[in-house]
Protein backbone atom coordinates (compact mmCIF):
# COMPACT_ATOMS: atom_id res chain seq x y z
CA UNK A 1 0.00 0.00 0.00
CA UNK A 2 0.86 3.26 -0.82
CA UNK A 3 2.49 5.71 1.91
CA UNK A 4 0.32 8.84 2.61
CA UNK A 5 2.06 11.93 2.86
CA UNK A 6 2.61 13.81 6.41
CA UNK A 7 0.39 16.43 4.99
CA UNK A 8 -2.51 14.46 4.40
CA UNK A 9 -1.93 12.33 7.70
CA UNK A 10 -2.23 15.71 9.48
CA UNK A 11 -5.38 16.49 7.36
CA UNK A 12 -6.84 13.59 8.40
CA UNK A 13 -5.51 14.22 11.93
CA UNK A 14 -8.03 17.58 12.02
CA UNK A 15 -11.30 16.11 10.16
CA UNK A 16 -11.29 13.07 12.35
CA UNK A 17 -11.14 15.36 15.56
CA UNK A 18 -14.32 17.95 13.18
CA UNK A 19 -18.01 17.92 14.59
CA UNK A 20 -18.64 17.01 10.26
CA UNK A 21 -16.40 13.64 10.47
CA UNK A 22 -18.78 11.00 11.87
CA UNK A 23 -21.81 12.65 10.05
CA UNK A 24 -20.04 12.28 6.50
CA UNK A 25 -19.09 9.40 6.92
CA UNK A 26 -22.74 8.08 8.11
CA UNK A 27 -24.51 10.30 5.39
CA UNK A 28 -22.13 8.38 2.87
CA UNK A 29 -23.35 5.37 4.39
CA UNK A 30 -27.03 6.44 3.61
CA UNK A 31 -26.15 7.42 0.09
CA UNK A 32 -24.80 3.64 -0.13
CA UNK A 33 -27.67 1.78 1.28
CA UNK A 34 -30.22 4.08 -0.98
CA UNK A 35 -28.36 2.83 -3.96
CA UNK A 36 -28.88 -0.17 -2.98
CA UNK A 37 -32.81 -0.59 -2.46
CA UNK A 38 -33.03 1.02 -5.66
CA UNK A 39 -31.36 -2.46 -6.81
CA UNK A 40 -33.61 -4.24 -4.69
CA UNK A 41 -36.59 -2.47 -6.71
CA UNK A 42 -35.56 -4.06 -9.83
CA UNK A 43 -35.80 -7.77 -8.87
CA UNK A 44 -39.10 -9.85 -8.92
CA UNK A 45 -38.62 -10.49 -4.91
CA UNK A 46 -39.71 -6.90 -4.21
CA UNK A 47 -42.91 -7.61 -5.99
CA UNK A 48 -43.55 -10.41 -3.87
CA UNK A 49 -42.71 -8.04 -0.71
CA UNK A 50 -44.94 -5.53 -1.43
CA UNK A 51 -47.90 -7.95 -1.73
CA UNK A 52 -47.48 -9.16 1.52
CA UNK A 53 -48.03 -4.94 3.33
CA UNK A 54 -50.53 -3.06 4.03
CA UNK A 55 -51.88 -1.18 1.19
CA UNK A 56 -51.21 2.22 3.12
CA UNK A 57 -47.68 1.61 2.79
CA UNK A 58 -47.64 0.45 -1.36
CA UNK A 59 -50.02 3.33 -1.79
CA UNK A 60 -48.20 5.79 -3.40
CA UNK A 61 -49.77 8.90 -1.62
CA UNK A 62 -49.60 7.80 1.31
CA UNK A 63 -46.20 7.14 0.65
CA UNK A 64 -45.64 10.01 -0.32
CA UNK A 65 -47.23 12.37 2.68
CA UNK A 66 -45.67 9.39 5.12
CA UNK A 67 -42.29 9.83 3.75
CA UNK A 68 -42.82 14.13 3.28
CA UNK A 69 -43.65 13.80 7.34
CA UNK A 70 -40.64 12.11 8.34
CA UNK A 71 -38.54 14.45 5.78
CA UNK A 72 -40.32 17.34 8.23
CA UNK A 73 -39.80 15.75 11.45
CA UNK A 74 -36.26 14.49 11.12
CA UNK A 75 -34.95 18.03 10.02
CA UNK A 76 -36.61 19.49 12.97
CA UNK A 77 -35.05 17.18 15.39
CA UNK A 78 -31.13 18.15 13.14
CA UNK A 79 -31.94 21.76 13.55
CA UNK A 80 -32.69 21.10 17.36
CA UNK A 81 -29.66 18.81 18.27
CA UNK A 82 -27.63 21.55 16.08
CA UNK A 83 -29.21 24.13 18.78
CA UNK A 84 -28.18 22.41 21.09
CA UNK A 85 -24.65 21.55 20.63
CA UNK A 86 -23.94 25.16 20.61
CA UNK A 87 -25.60 26.84 23.57
CA UNK A 88 -23.53 24.04 25.10
CA UNK A 89 -20.51 25.38 24.00
CA UNK A 90 -21.27 28.62 24.41
CA UNK A 91 -22.31 27.69 27.82
CA UNK A 92 -18.49 25.80 28.23
CA UNK A 93 -16.91 28.62 26.66
CA UNK A 94 -18.68 30.87 29.38
CA UNK A 95 -18.51 29.30 32.46
CA UNK A 96 -15.34 26.59 31.70
CA UNK A 97 -12.89 27.25 29.19
CA UNK A 98 -12.49 27.84 25.91
CA UNK A 99 -9.83 24.97 25.93
CA UNK A 100 -12.40 22.41 26.56
CA UNK A 101 -13.91 22.73 23.75
CA UNK A 102 -12.16 20.92 21.11
CA UNK A 103 -13.04 17.80 23.29
CA UNK A 104 -16.54 18.40 23.65
CA UNK A 105 -16.68 19.03 19.69
CA UNK A 106 -15.28 15.83 19.03
CA UNK A 107 -17.69 13.42 21.49
CA UNK A 108 -18.04 10.55 19.41
CA UNK A 109 -21.34 9.85 20.60
CA UNK A 110 -23.08 13.43 19.99
CA UNK A 111 -21.06 13.29 16.13
CA UNK A 112 -23.01 10.08 15.84
CA UNK A 113 -26.07 10.51 16.55
CA UNK A 114 -25.87 14.25 14.30
CA UNK A 115 -24.78 11.41 11.59
CA UNK A 116 -27.53 9.16 11.74
CA UNK A 117 -30.39 12.24 11.89
CA UNK A 118 -28.58 13.64 8.38
CA UNK A 119 -28.10 10.53 6.66
CA UNK A 120 -31.94 9.73 7.10
CA UNK A 121 -32.77 12.86 5.95
CA UNK A 122 -30.95 12.11 2.97
CA UNK A 123 -32.89 8.11 2.71
CA UNK A 124 -36.14 9.61 2.76
CA UNK A 125 -35.30 12.54 0.19
CA UNK A 126 -34.07 9.52 -2.27
CA UNK A 127 -37.19 7.25 -1.35
CA UNK A 128 -39.08 10.16 -2.01
CA UNK A 129 -38.05 10.61 -4.98
CA UNK A 130 -38.58 7.74 -6.61
CA UNK A 131 -42.33 7.82 -5.75
CA UNK A 132 -44.34 8.03 -9.28
CA UNK A 133 -48.61 8.80 -8.54
CA UNK A 134 -48.85 7.52 -12.35
CA UNK A 135 -46.97 4.10 -11.75
CA UNK A 136 -48.02 2.37 -8.28
CA UNK A 137 -44.94 -0.14 -8.62
CA UNK A 138 -42.60 2.48 -8.41
CA UNK A 139 -43.22 2.50 -4.51
CA UNK A 140 -40.02 1.84 -2.86
CA UNK A 141 -41.38 -1.07 -1.02
CA UNK A 142 -38.01 -1.69 1.01
CA UNK A 143 -37.22 1.40 0.85
CA UNK A 144 -40.38 2.65 3.06
CA UNK A 145 -39.84 -0.15 5.72
CA UNK A 146 -36.40 1.66 6.45
CA UNK A 147 -37.30 5.04 6.26
CA UNK A 148 -40.00 3.75 8.82
CA UNK A 149 -37.47 1.71 10.80
CA UNK A 150 -34.38 4.70 10.71
CA UNK A 151 -37.31 7.07 12.15
CA UNK A 152 -38.06 5.10 15.56
CA UNK A 153 -33.68 4.67 15.32
CA UNK A 154 -33.81 8.68 15.43
CA UNK A 155 -36.05 9.08 17.77
CA UNK A 156 -34.64 6.96 19.58
CA UNK A 157 -31.22 8.83 20.02
CA UNK A 158 -32.79 12.01 20.01
CA UNK A 159 -33.54 10.80 23.62
CA UNK A 160 -29.96 9.57 24.13
CA UNK A 161 -28.80 13.00 22.88
CA UNK A 162 -30.48 15.04 24.80
CA UNK A 163 -28.75 12.97 28.02
CA UNK A 164 -25.60 13.42 26.77
CA UNK A 165 -26.46 17.25 26.23
CA UNK A 166 -27.61 17.79 29.50
CA UNK A 167 -24.44 15.26 30.85
CA UNK A 168 -22.23 17.81 28.99
CA UNK A 169 -23.27 21.09 30.92
CA UNK A 170 -22.13 19.52 34.21
CA UNK A 171 -18.65 20.51 35.25
CA UNK A 172 -18.37 17.51 37.01
CA UNK A 173 -18.71 14.98 34.17
CA UNK A 174 -15.94 17.85 31.95
CA UNK A 175 -13.70 17.51 34.30
CA UNK A 176 -14.02 13.86 34.88
CA UNK A 177 -13.11 13.48 31.00
CA UNK A 178 -10.15 15.40 31.48
CA UNK A 179 -9.15 13.68 34.49
CA UNK A 180 -9.98 10.27 32.81
CA UNK A 181 -8.12 11.41 29.29
CA UNK A 182 -5.00 12.60 31.79
CA UNK A 183 -4.93 9.37 33.55
CA UNK A 184 -4.93 7.05 30.73
CA UNK A 185 -2.11 8.88 28.92
CA UNK A 186 -0.16 9.00 31.86
CA UNK A 187 -0.35 5.05 32.45
CA UNK A 188 0.83 4.62 28.16
CA UNK A 189 3.61 6.91 28.75
CA UNK A 190 4.28 4.94 32.06
CA UNK A 191 4.43 1.82 30.12
CA UNK A 192 6.20 3.30 26.99
CA UNK A 193 8.88 4.24 29.79
CA UNK A 194 9.43 0.40 31.18
CA UNK A 195 12.84 -0.51 30.55
CA UNK A 196 13.45 2.39 28.28
CA UNK A 197 17.08 3.68 28.24
CA UNK A 198 17.18 7.60 28.97
CA UNK A 199 17.71 10.09 26.10
CA UNK A 200 21.59 9.93 25.16
CA UNK A 201 22.82 13.14 25.32
CA UNK A 202 21.90 15.81 22.22
CA UNK A 203 23.95 18.57 22.61
CA UNK A 204 26.42 18.46 19.72
CA UNK A 205 23.38 16.82 17.54
CA UNK A 206 22.69 18.21 14.41
CA UNK A 207 19.77 20.63 14.40
CA UNK A 208 16.20 21.05 12.45
CA UNK A 209 14.83 24.30 12.98
CA UNK A 210 11.26 25.59 12.66
CA UNK A 211 10.39 26.78 8.77
CA UNK A 212 7.12 28.55 9.72
CA UNK A 213 4.65 29.62 12.97
CA UNK A 214 2.52 27.33 15.50
CA UNK A 215 2.06 25.43 18.49
CA UNK A 216 3.15 21.90 18.31
CA UNK A 217 0.56 19.29 17.87
CA UNK A 218 1.15 16.07 16.52
CA UNK A 219 4.20 14.15 14.80
CA UNK A 220 3.88 11.39 12.19
CA UNK A 221 5.66 8.58 14.22
CA UNK A 222 5.12 6.21 10.90
CA UNK A 223 7.02 8.20 8.43
CA UNK A 224 9.50 9.50 10.79
CA UNK A 225 10.21 6.30 11.97
CA UNK A 226 10.93 4.76 8.75
CA UNK A 227 13.25 7.60 8.08
CA UNK A 228 15.11 7.14 11.48
CA UNK A 229 15.69 3.81 10.77
CA UNK A 230 16.54 3.57 7.40
CA UNK A 231 19.70 6.33 8.19
CA UNK A 232 20.23 4.03 12.06
CA UNK A 233 19.34 7.77 13.69
CA UNK A 234 18.00 8.70 16.80
CA UNK A 235 16.72 12.15 17.59
CA UNK A 236 14.67 14.05 20.13
CA UNK A 237 12.49 16.65 19.87
CA UNK A 238 13.74 20.06 21.45
CA UNK A 239 10.05 21.23 22.84
CA UNK A 240 7.04 19.87 24.43
CA UNK A 241 3.96 19.73 22.97
CA UNK A 242 1.92 23.08 22.68
CA UNK A 243 5.10 24.77 22.52
CA UNK A 244 4.17 27.91 20.27
CA UNK A 245 7.64 27.81 18.08
CA UNK A 246 8.59 30.51 15.21
CA UNK A 247 10.90 30.24 12.22
CA UNK A 248 14.50 29.34 13.32
CA UNK A 249 13.44 27.66 16.80
CA UNK A 250 15.34 24.43 17.56
CA UNK A 251 12.53 21.53 16.33
CA UNK A 252 14.40 18.61 16.49
CA UNK A 253 18.15 16.96 16.79
CA UNK A 254 19.52 14.22 14.97
CA UNK A 255 22.42 12.12 16.03
CA UNK A 256 23.50 12.54 12.08
CA UNK A 257 23.71 15.01 10.19
CA UNK A 258 20.41 14.91 7.10
CA UNK A 259 20.69 15.66 3.38
CA UNK A 260 18.27 18.47 2.39
CA UNK A 261 15.54 16.34 0.76
CA UNK A 262 15.79 14.32 3.89
CA UNK A 263 15.20 17.54 6.11
CA UNK A 264 12.38 18.41 4.15
CA UNK A 265 10.41 15.15 4.58
CA UNK A 266 11.18 15.02 8.70
CA UNK A 267 9.82 18.57 8.61
CA UNK A 268 6.74 17.42 7.02
CA UNK A 269 6.19 14.98 10.31
CA UNK A 270 5.10 17.52 12.27
CA UNK A 271 1.97 18.87 12.55
CA UNK A 272 0.54 22.29 14.08
CA UNK A 273 -2.70 23.80 16.10
CA UNK A 274 -4.35 25.85 18.58
CA UNK A 275 -6.00 22.69 19.97
CA UNK A 276 -5.59 20.34 23.06
CA UNK A 277 -6.80 17.05 24.04
CA UNK A 278 -6.36 15.88 27.50
CA UNK A 279 -5.73 12.16 25.56
CA UNK A 280 -3.20 13.15 23.43
CA UNK A 281 -0.67 14.78 26.38
CA UNK A 282 -1.64 14.49 30.30
CA UNK A 283 0.22 18.24 31.00
CA UNK A 284 -2.69 19.63 28.50
CA UNK A 285 -5.66 17.72 31.35
CA UNK A 286 -4.43 19.76 33.97
CA UNK A 287 -3.62 22.90 32.42
CA UNK A 288 -7.69 22.77 31.53
CA UNK A 289 -8.64 21.66 34.99
CA UNK A 290 -6.16 24.53 36.64
CA UNK A 291 -8.42 26.72 34.19
CA UNK A 292 -11.61 25.77 35.19
CA UNK A 293 -10.95 25.91 38.83
CA UNK A 294 -9.64 29.88 38.49
CA UNK A 295 -12.95 30.40 36.61
CA UNK A 296 -14.76 29.22 39.51
CA UNK A 297 -13.05 31.50 42.09
CA UNK A 298 -13.54 34.40 39.83
CA UNK A 299 -16.48 36.65 41.41
CA UNK A 300 -18.81 35.89 38.15
CA UNK A 301 -18.87 31.96 38.94
CA UNK A 302 -18.24 32.11 42.63
CA UNK A 303 -17.68 28.23 42.77
CA UNK A 304 -15.47 27.60 45.55
CA UNK A 305 -16.54 23.62 45.44
CA UNK A 306 -15.55 23.50 42.00
CA UNK A 307 -11.99 24.90 41.85
CA UNK A 308 -11.40 22.45 44.67
CA UNK A 309 -12.54 19.60 43.16
CA UNK A 310 -10.23 20.75 40.24
CA UNK A 311 -7.53 21.27 42.82
CA UNK A 312 -8.04 17.19 44.16
CA UNK A 313 -8.41 15.97 40.97
CA UNK A 314 -4.59 18.12 39.89
CA UNK A 315 -3.03 16.65 43.10
CA UNK A 316 -4.18 13.18 41.61
CA UNK A 317 -2.54 13.63 38.32
CA UNK A 318 0.37 15.24 40.41
CA UNK A 319 1.38 12.14 42.55
CA UNK A 320 0.97 9.74 39.15
CA UNK A 321 3.10 12.30 37.62
CA UNK A 322 5.69 12.41 40.35
CA UNK A 323 9.40 9.95 39.62
CA UNK A 324 8.90 10.21 35.81
CA UNK A 325 11.25 11.75 33.81
CA UNK A 326 10.87 14.77 31.78
CA UNK A 327 11.24 12.61 28.12
CA UNK A 328 8.96 10.48 26.53
CA UNK A 329 9.96 7.72 24.14
CA UNK A 330 8.99 6.86 20.46
CA UNK A 331 9.44 4.99 17.77
CA UNK A 332 10.39 1.97 18.64
CA UNK A 333 12.57 -0.10 16.51
CA UNK A 334 11.88 -3.36 18.27
CA UNK A 335 12.77 -2.54 21.84
CA UNK A 336 15.10 0.50 20.95
CA UNK A 337 13.24 3.88 20.56
CA UNK A 338 14.54 6.08 18.21
CA UNK A 339 12.57 9.18 18.85
CA UNK A 340 12.62 11.22 22.39
CA UNK A 341 9.80 13.56 23.42
CA UNK A 342 10.07 16.55 25.88
CA UNK A 343 7.77 16.79 28.57
CA UNK A 344 7.44 19.91 30.89
CA UNK A 345 9.24 19.76 33.94
CA UNK A 346 8.22 19.61 37.23
CA UNK A 347 8.80 23.18 37.98
CA UNK A 348 7.24 24.02 34.82
CA UNK A 349 4.18 22.13 35.37
CA UNK A 350 3.65 22.94 38.52
CA UNK A 351 3.61 26.84 37.60
CA UNK A 352 1.15 26.44 34.57
CA UNK A 353 -1.03 24.53 37.28
CA UNK A 354 -0.73 25.38 40.44
CA UNK A 355 0.48 28.79 39.60
CA UNK A 356 -2.77 30.77 38.23
CA UNK A 357 -4.91 29.17 41.65
CA UNK A 358 -1.95 30.79 43.80
CA UNK A 359 -2.64 34.05 41.80
CA UNK A 360 -6.20 34.02 41.97
CA UNK A 361 -7.26 31.77 44.74
CA UNK A 362 -5.03 33.16 47.57
CA UNK A 363 -7.48 35.05 49.54
CA UNK A 364 -9.18 32.21 49.87
CA UNK A 365 -8.52 29.97 52.63
CA UNK A 366 -10.16 26.81 51.46
CA UNK A 367 -8.68 26.87 48.17
CA UNK A 368 -5.74 27.48 49.29
CA UNK A 369 -5.89 24.28 51.94
CA UNK A 370 -6.95 22.04 49.29
CA UNK A 371 -3.71 23.31 47.18
CA UNK A 372 -1.81 22.64 50.06
CA UNK A 373 -3.39 19.52 50.77
CA UNK A 374 -3.01 18.67 46.58
CA UNK A 375 0.56 19.26 47.13
CA UNK A 376 1.12 17.08 50.44
CA UNK A 377 -0.86 14.16 48.70
CA UNK A 378 1.96 13.93 45.66
CA UNK A 379 4.50 14.39 47.78
CA UNK A 380 3.48 10.74 49.01
CA UNK A 381 5.07 9.57 46.05
CA UNK A 382 8.70 8.90 45.48
CA UNK A 383 10.50 11.93 43.08
CA UNK A 384 13.80 12.61 42.17
CA UNK A 385 16.03 15.87 43.83
CA UNK A 386 14.87 18.35 41.08
CA UNK A 387 11.05 17.43 41.48
CA UNK A 388 11.23 18.13 45.47
CA UNK A 389 13.41 21.05 44.51
CA UNK A 390 10.12 22.38 42.47
CA UNK A 391 7.45 21.48 45.01
CA UNK A 392 9.58 23.35 47.62
CA UNK A 393 9.49 26.61 45.78
CA UNK A 394 6.11 26.31 44.78
CA UNK A 395 5.03 25.80 48.58
CA UNK A 396 7.28 28.27 49.34
CA UNK A 397 5.59 30.86 47.10
CA UNK A 398 1.94 29.84 48.15
CA UNK A 399 2.76 30.47 51.54
CA UNK A 400 4.06 33.75 50.69
CA UNK A 401 1.12 34.86 48.92
CA UNK A 402 -1.25 33.71 52.00
CA UNK A 403 0.91 35.65 54.26
CA UNK A 404 0.03 38.83 51.71
CA UNK A 405 -3.46 38.03 51.45
CA UNK A 406 -5.00 36.20 54.33
CA UNK A 407 -4.91 38.02 57.70
CA UNK A 408 -7.70 36.32 59.51
CA UNK A 409 -5.96 34.36 62.52
CA UNK A 410 -8.42 31.33 62.74
CA UNK A 411 -7.86 30.66 58.82
CA UNK A 412 -3.71 31.39 58.63
CA UNK A 413 -4.10 28.68 62.21
CA UNK A 414 -5.33 26.42 59.92
CA UNK A 415 -2.86 26.44 57.12
CA UNK A 416 -0.29 26.06 59.72
CA UNK A 417 -1.59 22.95 60.78
CA UNK A 418 -1.14 21.95 56.83
CA UNK A 419 2.38 23.50 57.03
CA UNK A 420 3.38 20.99 59.64
CA UNK A 421 2.05 18.11 58.24
CA UNK A 422 4.42 19.29 55.23
CA UNK A 423 7.15 19.62 57.09
CA UNK A 424 6.52 16.35 59.37
CA UNK A 425 7.48 14.26 55.79
CA UNK A 426 10.74 14.96 56.32
CA UNK A 427 12.06 15.29 53.33
CA UNK A 428 15.85 16.81 52.24
CA UNK A 429 14.99 18.40 49.62
CA UNK A 430 11.89 19.56 50.41
CA UNK A 431 13.25 22.31 52.61
CA UNK A 432 11.96 23.93 55.77
CA UNK A 433 8.32 26.17 55.63
CA UNK A 434 8.26 28.64 58.31
CA UNK A 435 4.91 28.47 60.00
CA UNK A 436 2.45 32.00 59.35
CA UNK A 437 2.81 34.43 62.09
CA UNK A 438 -0.06 35.95 64.26
CA UNK A 439 -1.65 32.45 63.69
CA UNK A 440 -4.82 31.94 66.28
CA UNK A 441 -3.87 29.73 69.52
CA UNK A 442 -6.21 26.15 69.25
CA UNK A 443 -8.58 25.48 71.98
CA UNK A 444 -6.95 24.43 75.10
CA UNK A 445 -3.80 24.48 73.35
Amino acid sequence: MAESSSPLFHLLTRIRNSIAYYPTLICAGYVALAGLVLVFESLPVASALKALLPTGLTDADNVREILGTLITSIISLVVFSFSMVMVVLNGAAARLSPRVLPGLISDTRNRIILGVNLGSVLFFLTQIILVDKSDPQSTPTLGVLLSLATAVLCLTLFVEFIRSVSQSIRVDWVMNQLFEGACSELKKRKQLLEGCAPPPDDSHWWCLRMRSDGYLQDVDEHRLCKLLVGRDLVARVQVEPGFFLVEGHPLIRFSAPLSDEEADEAHECFGFSNDEYASSNAAYGMRQLSEIAVKAISPAINDPGTAIRGINLIGVLLARHMGGPAYSPGCFDGMRPRLYYRELSTAALLFATVGPVRIYGASDPQVMIAVFQCLKNALHHPGDAAQLAAYGETLRALREAIDEQITNAWDRAALNILIEQINELGMAGLGHLEPLAGAATPAGG
